[in-house]
């Protein structure tokens, strides 16, 4: 799996991508202002793809102006096929070893649990707790860090 800084072309593919079921909550991310146009502007040096051949298999990105906090995507098509993690993982490396973060941060949605279970094998610590209004609902989320040194 290859990571690469995401393009406009990346990114009108990945907003073309659709979430169903108990999944789809995460389609806001992709509307337009949602997550993609919020944070991966044309000149965003922090959005990242993750692809496998010639497939996007997922996107991530940090938001550096709020504790470098880590956001990810991954393509509905892969979903619950270990992408997640492997993906988290190599997002983590690049955050502190060439981005040169002291700590990353993020929220996650407190009923997902498959998620919270994933970032705790990975280091990362529950911190707090904040809401957010998405899509006129408020969500609650856990928030959580991870420390270089943890």
């Amino acid at each position: 799996m290859n990571i690469e800084k995401l393009t406009i072309e990346n990114k009108e593919l990945i907003s073309l991508w659709r979430y169903e079921g108990e999944y789809s909550g995460f389609n806001y991310a992709l509307e337009k202002d949602g997550w993609l146009d919020s944070y991966c502007t044309r000149d965003s040096k922090s959005c990242f793809i993750a692809k496998k051949n010639s497939e996007i298999i997922g996107v991530f990105f940090f938001i550096e102006e709020n504790e470098n906090e880590f956001r990810i995507l991954i393509n509905p098509g892969f979903l619950n096929k270990g992408y997640g993690k492997t993906i988290t993982s190599k997002a983590i490396d690049l955050g502190f070893k060439e981005l040169l973060f002291t700590k990353i941060s993020l929220i996650v949605r407190k009923n997902h649990p498959v998620a919270i279970k994933l970032y705790e094998k990975l280091g990362f610590k529950i911190t707090g707790e904040t809401n957010e209004k998405i899509n006129n609902e408020n969500i609650e989320f856990f928030k959580m860090k991870k420390s270089i040194n943890s």
